[in-house]
């Protein structure tokens, strides 16, 4: 056994479906128990959990997440204000803006801006239908115009 990996981990590195098997009818004959175990995981690393989120959905990495807050300002790209947001007393972290048909990233958003921008996905307004003038040239732009239409309309 070579030195500083343990028993299991040997095993898993010499037998991986044998030891993956093993996992899933775990998981399945325990569900509450596994659920424990990820939630109790999930609390104990926030930090490797939200890295996972960021890759697993946008496809970027926390250091990307942070160097983008900060080329932002640590501000709404839309608004230009910080997030306001709380969940039990803790300030939400500012959502990434994403094309959901290429998966593009473009900005971090606040909570207000990107339910805003939501609503209009979920109205079928699609942003290549909204007249861009010279002032709106981007598509960040083209989304903020957006939120002021929504939020105009209200």
């Amino acid at each position: 056994m070579a030195q500083g990996v343990s028993r299991s981990q040997e095993y898993y590195w010499r037998n991986p479906e044998k030891y993956r098997a093993g996992a899933r009818k775990c998981r399945k004959n325990n569900p509450d128990k596994y659920k424990s175990y990820v939630r109790k995981y999930r609390e104990k690393n926030p930090e490797r959990e939200r890295a996972r989120h960021l890759m697993r959905e946008y496809g970027i990495t926390l250091a990307e997440y942070d160097a983008m807050l900060v080329q932002q300002g640590s501000v709404c790209a839309i608004c230009k204000q910080p997030e306001t947001q709380e969940r039990n007393g803790v300030k939400y972290s500012l959502a990434v803006d994403h094309c959901h048909k290429t998966g593009k990233v473009r900005g971090l958003l606040c909570f207000k801006c990107n339910s805003a921008i939501g609503s209009f996905e979920k109205r079928n307004v699609p942003i290549s239908n909204i007249e861009r003038s010279e002032e709106h040239t981007s598509e960040l732009q083209s989304l903020a115009y957006l939120v002021c239409r929504l939020l105009l309309e209200k």
